[in-house]
């Protein structure tokens, strides 16, 4: 796995979901969808990206959804487990 940029490096969308998904996936016990959007927008802090944390919501949704398709990441009662570690 790359390694992923944060505070004053991010400096698109892209760089936003590419954190999105490295901190996702590095998880290795289960965890609410709020803490990983607590989590990314701490890691945001010093980014000149504008992100409301209503959209940063949207894109964790989009990202946990599409990892759950793909069998990466289960989520049973509003918990989720990344696999494969």
């Amino acid at each position: 796995m790359c390694r992923i940029k944060y505070g004053k490096a991010i400096s698109n969308n892209e760089d936003v979901r590419n954190l999105i998904t490295g901190i996702i996936l590095r998880q290795r016990k289960e965890y609410y969808k709020d803490n990983i959007v607590n989590v990314v927008w701490g890691y945001l802090d010093g980014s000149s990206v504008a992100i409301s944390r209503n959209e940063l919501n949207h894109l964790v949704d989009n990202s946990l959804d599409v990892f759950g398709r793909n069998n990466e990441v289960i989520c049973k009662n509003g918990r989720y487990k990344t696999v494969g570690i």
